[in-house]
């Protein structure tokens, strides 16, 4: 049985397309998301509490705390969403992986090559570093915005 470890596995193109979007929507859209809202929030934060040289004593913007939730809101949606669909796809490639060995365990030899068993590792490294990337950066939008809740809307960061 000379088959490679993907196709033990059976991973269809389409599967391995999903799979890619997945370790992307990891290691691009969480990061991705908490840099838009940083960028975001100064920047509204910034036209609100600020004019050329000196500092307003309340918000030019009315309710700039709404928008500041809302858009940290939406950041932390995201992130969330680009978090799970990389953990998902490393427990998809993990869930294989662990079926195709089981299937093996009564052979005395490995019916996978070692060109194959490299790319399956490849794929689930990648994978797991999307899924901590994207996690990581869930957690980073849940200090940040836990500091809009610490400090107010236009003081000052000492």
């Amino acid at each position: 049985m000379k088959a490679s470890g993907l196709r033990d596995q059976g991973l269809t193109l389409r599967e391995k397309r999903r799979l890619g979007l997945f370790a992307i929507a990891g290691l691009f859209g969480a990061p991705g998301a908490w840099l838009l809202q940083v960028i975001l929030s100064e920047t509204v934060s910034a036209e609100g509490c600020y004019s050329v040289s000196k500092p307003h004593a309340e918000p030019a913007l009315p309710h700039l705390h709404g928008w500041l939730y809302g858009i940290g809101i939406l950041a932390m949606l995201t992130a969330i969403l680009c978090a799970a669909a990389a953990v998902y796809g490393f427990a998809l490639l993990a869930g294989r992986e662990r079926r195709a060995k089981a299937r093996h365990v009564g052979e005395g030899s490995d019916p996978i090559p070692w060109r194959a068993r490299e790319e399956e590792r490849r794929k689930r490294f990648v994978a797991l570093c999307s899924a901590l990337i994207g996690c990581g950066f869930v957690v980073s939008l849940l200090f940040t915005g836990a500091a809009g809740l610490f400090v107010g809307t236009c003081s000052f960061w000492h």
